[in-house]
C-alpha cells in the first residue's frame, strides 16, 4: 500500500511538472516535450485497461485545460497509449508481469526492454498528437521532422520519468 501511495503522489507531481513544461518550455516548432506517455506506461498493473484509459483521459484533459490552447489534444493522444500499455508490456517485458500484476524496473527487466516499450508508447502518443495538431494543414516533411526530433528528446525524458516512477525491488 505504501508503494501505491508513493506512486500516486509522484504521478500527480509529474503531472504538474508536465503542465509547467507545456507552459514554459517551448523549444521551437519541431520539438514537443511530453512526459504523459511515460507516466501512463508506469501506471501499476493492478489498474485495469479501462481504469488506465480513464486516468489517461483525465490527465491529458488536465494538461490541455491548464496549459495548451487546444482542448482534447493530449487527452486524445494519451488514451491510445493506455489502451496499448498492457500489450506493449506483454510483448517487451513478458506475460509473467501481467499475470502476477508485478512491477517492472530497470534492474529487473533491463534498460533495453523498457526503452523499447517506452519507444513504442511515445511513438503512439506523438504520432496521434502531431497528426491531430497539424490536421492536414502542414506538409508531410514537417510532421516527420517534428515526430523524429520530438521522439529523440522525449525518449530521454521518458527514461528519467520511468526511473522515477518504477520501484527498485533489488536493493
Amino acid at each position: 500500500m505504501k508503494m501505491s501511495q508513493n506512486f500516486w503522489v509522484l504521478f500527480f507531481m509529474l503531472l504538474i511538472c508536465q503542465i509547467v513544461l507545456c507552459n514554459y518550455a517551448y523549444l521551437g516548432p519541431y520539438i514537443m516535450l511530453t512526459m504523459l506517455p511515460a507516466i501512463i506506461f508506469c501506471i501499476p498493473l493492478s489498474v485495469g485497461t479501462a481504469g488506465a484509459m480513464t486516468i489517461a483521459f483525465a490527465s491529458g484533459l488536465a494538461v490541455d485545460w491548464l496549459s495548451e490552447g487546444l482542448i482534447g489534444l493530449n487527452a486524445a493522444s494519451a488514451v491510445p497509449v493506455a489502451l496499448a500499455r498492457k500489450p506493449v508490456i506483454r510483448f517487451f517485458l513478458g506475460e509473467d508481469i501481467i499475470t502476477r500484476k508485478d512491477t517492472f524496473s530497470f534492474k529487473k527487466n533491463g534498460i533495453a526492454k523498457i526503452s523499447a516499450a517506452l519507444l513504442v508508447c511515445t511513438a503512439i502518443f506523438l504520432g496521434i498528437y502531431i497528426y491531430l495538431d497539424g490536421a492536414g494543414t502542414r506538409p508531410v516533411w514537417f510532421d516527420i521532422s517534428r515526430f523524429g526530433a520530438s521522439l529523440l528528446c522525449n525518449m530521454i525524458l521518458a527514461l528519467i520519468v520511468t526511473g522515477t516512477l518504477t520501484p527498485d525491488d533489488r536493493r
